[in-house]
């Protein structure tokens, strides 16, 4: 199994401005030794020594998976910003040329996770052929809702591309093809669904929009048959702690230290922090990895295996 990650923030996507590349520059400079930029060989090595929060960026596109399985089938989790990216990537393939086939798994339909499905290059290819799976009984309908006339200037029966939609039970398994996938609803406002993805002897589960709550911690034993021995488990950590107990109660989002939480209850191998806050630059979100690391290392029910990650666009796992 493949993954690939082509959008990580939550809510609205957050370009980089012109201010914070120019200072991004200027903080990478003040680094620089004489030698580090006396060729160009010598200045590739010195930028790629640098922290991935001053040589670049975690991302700005929001939430958008690529997972393709052992035999080649395409599986696209959320269709925020960062679907526009996957599709320029993929018309260089078959979904160029009207012969591409994917299923496509929508968590929930905030704007954050379906903002890019208009500007999805192969939808508007014909003879493209998209399932889409969903535990929600009108996905198509509020699809259709987003590319009305009032919001979007092409609906979304327009796009070309054949487009079937098949509802699935939370709590229940089904497959596609080979590759065996679970569903779970999660806690947050309006209903999101956690995915479970088995191929072979690899696992991938992805829980973006959870909020796990004291109350909602009490029902953790529920949440076995999601994350239990999982090798990467892609977790919305988008709040501080204080934020997701306190300042920002019922508002849907977690935060790592309860990710690092039952990562390690359910002997998760790798848990990567995702969905990130739009308010967070790149420095602060090099401070969450950190204080998550700190926190993993003080925290005696945390397994030495743990490894905690902070997610990044174009980020890929192959296990």
């Amino acid at each position: 199994m493949k993954v690939k990650l082509w959008g990580v923030r939550g809510s609205i996507p957050t370009p980089l401005s012109s201010e914070t590349i120019e200072q991004k520059l200027i903080k990478a400079l003040t680094f620089a030794k004489p030698g580090d930029i006396s060729s160009e060989e010598a200045v590739v090595s010195f930028v790629g020594k640098l922290p991935q929060y001053i040589k670049g960026t975690y991302g700005g596109n929001t939430t958008c998976i690529e997972v393709r399985t052992e035999s080649g089938d395409l599986i696209i989790i959320d269709c925020g910003s960062g679907l526009m990216h996957l599709g320029r990537t993929l018309m260089g393939s078959e979904f160029g040329k009207g012969a591409g086939v994917a299923s496509i798994f929508l968590t929930h339909t905030h704007w954050d996770h379906i903002q890019g499905i208009p500007f999805f290059g192969p939808f508007y290819i014909k003879g493209n052929r998209f399932n889409f799976y969903s535990p929600l009984d009108d996905l198509k309908t509020r699809i259709d809702y987003q590319q009305a006339d009032t919001h979007f200037p092409v609906t979304f029966d327009n796009m070309q591309a054949s487009k079937r939609f098949f509802k699935v039970n939370q709590g229940e398994t089904f497959y596609i093809n080979d590759v065996k996938i679970f569903t779970k609803m999660m806690p947050h406002p309006g209903s999101a669904f956690g995915i479970r993805i088995e191929e072979g002897d690899s696992t991938f589960v992805y829980t973006s929009d959870c909020e796990f709550s004291i109350n909602e911690i009490d029902n953790i034993h529920t949440y076995e048959p999601l994350f239990n021995g999982a090798d990467i488990v892609l977790f919305d950590a988008q709040y501080t702690f204080q934020e997701s107990l306190i300042d920002k109660i019922s508002w849907g989002h977690s935060s790592a230290s309860i990710a690092i939480d039952i990562a390690a209850k359910y002997n998760v191998k790798k848990l990567i922090l995702f969905h990130h806050d739009p308010n967070y630059d790149d420095e602060k979100l090099n401070s969450v990895i950190s204080n998550a690391r700190t926190y993993v290392n003080v925290n005696r029910k945390v397994s030495d295996n743990l490894v905690v990650d902070l997610a990044t666009e174009g980020m890929i796992f192959e296990f």
